[in-house]
């Protein structure tokens, strides 16, 4: 077991303003980390979860980057190492979900796709584990999505980006041992995507469930705080969608 420090534990959270990644952010404030948000545009939002946090005991940070960009990962990691002093996990939540049309999608919406959602938290994940590696251990948390072992015809350059990010996070695994934990949450139907949130698209999504109803943001940041904590986990990765993966 890593020794622990006197103070408080710290983490980054990717993607921390809005979503599961607030969700992320905050129940880790609520059980005694220190978070550095990150955010993208949504600053005001990224504020509020700091005050929320500060609320809540050890408080926390907002960090702007846009993850999009080649160096701005590790460059946001190097800012909460200096921020908080050290990092003891890292949670990669930032993601883009647009609908693309297989046939009409650009290279230039494909690359930017997979800048944010796989480059990014390889290249987050390393410069962490770097950290890491010559402080006292850490932790690697990647949001994953039920997608990753389905056929979503409208997002399929989505379900790709994913279905690497479950790759990355067992190959992470086995690279970062033993001084770094790697693992990734799989959710299902917790956040219906913007714009189709209507009372029969929850319906059809709650019927593909084996429990028949829609999770809640706070399911997955359960089961990120399970894996923080989880001292001889690695390389798993967690399905959080009520059973949907059984029918």
């Amino acid at each position: 077991m890593l020794e622990r420090r006197d103070s408080p534990r710290t983490a980054l959270v990717t993607g921390g303003a809005i979503r599961v990644g607030r969700a992320i952010a905050l129940a880790l404030g609520e059980t005694g980390w220190r978070v550095a948000v990150h955010y993208r545009s949504s600053e005001s939002k990224a504020v509020e979860v700091v005050r929320r946090l500060e609320e809540l005991g050890p408080g926390g940070i907002a960090l702007q980057a846009d993850l999009s960009e080649a160096e701005a990962a590790e460059g946001l990691v190097f800012d909460a190492v200096k921020a908080l002093g050290h990092i003891d996990l890292l949670v990669n939540s930032a993601a883009v979900f647009p609908r693309q049309d297989p046939l009409t999608v650009s290279a230039a919406e494909w690359d930017d796709l997979f800048a944010v959602n796989l480059r990014a938290p390889f290249f987050c994940s390393r410069e962490a584990a770097r950290h890491m590696a010559v402080s006292q251990g850490g932790s690697i948390v990647n949001l994953i999505d039920t997608g990753a072992d389905e056929a979503w015809p409208g997002y399929v350059p989505y379900v790709a980006t994913k279905a690497g990010l479950a790759s990355v996070t067992r190959g992470l695994a086995r690279a970062f041992a033993p001084e770094v934990r790697v693992n990734g949450v799989s959710p299902g139907p917790v956040l219906l995507p913007v714009g189709e949130d209507s009372e029969s698209y929850r319906a059809r999504a709650a019927e593909r469930t084996v429990l028949g109803r829609i999770g809640s943001p706070r399911d997955v940041a359960e089961a990120v705080l399970y894996l923080a904590d989880a001292e001889y986990v690695t390389g798993e990765i967690i399905r959080v969608d009520g059973g949907q993966h059984l029918t």
